[in-house]
């Protein structure tokens, strides 16, 4: 009998322990952190009378109900070295090019679904020309420092020349931007279309293209099979028929659909380039406009 009554106690007081356990309410985290969802950039955005681009960050945090932050964005070149600041606008404590966006969390978690920071193309501070970079993201501390690194995201952005540069028969091109919608059907077709904006000058009424070659990230060029989108010297390549009516003549957006089986390319990842130019119709090099480097992934 005393054996089945300290069976029983036994028994109850491990019940009230589980009990005292399963009450107890669950740990939060000893400091504040964040993960990290997407990233996508509004190009050629008109703010406060600047250009610029306006991105868009959805992440969430955990540990910051009521505690100041900032969503911090570095611009930088691809290899990670920062691009600095010339005027004071944009920067950040260290003098490098930065934009902002203040934070103070109402909710733990909080979900911020798009927080958006505009910057201006020129506070870039970059000179002429085209120019690989990346932006820097992080969820910082009022006093700057981090709390969670979030993502690298790379861009290309092409700072126009204040004159045209001129070739030897007086035909000019200006590039100013390209931009990609991928995974769109034509004609039956998977592909992306790739949309152009340049200006040229010196060619009202002069047969030419606007011709964009796929090559590898070694820049040599992906070879065509079918001759169906390929230059005269065999590679992979998509035009469009240009006659400027006027002098300077801009073209806004030119599009150029390219079907994903025209790329030629065996199943996996692959690096690629767009090598964009305005050429004459017997194919005479105008202008070369861009490198446009993406990554394709061919099921």
């Amino acid at each position: 009998m005393k054996k089945l009554t300290f069976s029983l106690a036994a028994i109850m007081l491990c019940m009230i322990f589980s009990a005292a356990a399963i009450a107890q309410p669950a740990l939060k985290p000893t400091k504040p952190t964040a993960t990290f969802q997407r990233l996508w950039v509004d190009y050629d955005i008109t703010e406060g009378g600047k250009r610029g681009m306006r991105i868009h960050s959805a992440f969430k945090v955990f540990g910051m109900k009521g505690v100041a932050a900032w969503l911090q964005i570095k611009f930088q070149k691809r290899d990670g070295t920062a691009l600095m600041d010339n005027n004071g606008e944009f920067d950040h404590k260290d003098g490098s090019v930065a934009a902002f966006q203040k934070l103070r969390p109402g909710f733990d978690p909080a979900v911020y679904e798009d927080e958006a920071v505009f910057m201006p193309y020129d506070e870039l501070d970059l000179s002429p020309g085209s120019h690989q970079l990346r932006m820097d993201v992080d969820v910082i501390y009022e006093a700057g420092e981090l709390i969670e690194h979030l993502t690298f995201h790379n861009f290309d952005f092409t700072q126009p020349s204040k004159t045209p540069v001129k070739t030897s028969t007086g035909a000019t091109a200006t590039f100013q931007r390209l931009w990609v919608d991928y995974d769109i059907t034509e004609g039956g077709k998977r592909g992306m279309r790739i949309h152009t904006a340049f200006k040229v000058f010196g060619m009202k009424g002069v047969g030419s293209y606007l011709q964009i070659k796929f090559q590898k990230s070694d820049g040599s060029p992906l070879m065509d099979k079918n001759g169906e989108f390929v230059h005269e010297d065999g590679s992979v390549a998509a035009f469009v028929k240009l006659k400027p009516g006027f002098d300077p003549a801009v073209f806004e957006d030119e599009p150029i659909f390219m079907p994903y089986s025209e790329l030629d390319l065996t199943p996996g990842t692959h690096h690629l380039k767009m090598n964009v130019d305005v050429i004459y119709e017997d194919g005479g090099l105008i202008q070369h406009l861009t490198l446009y480097e993406f990554e394709y992934t061919k099921p």
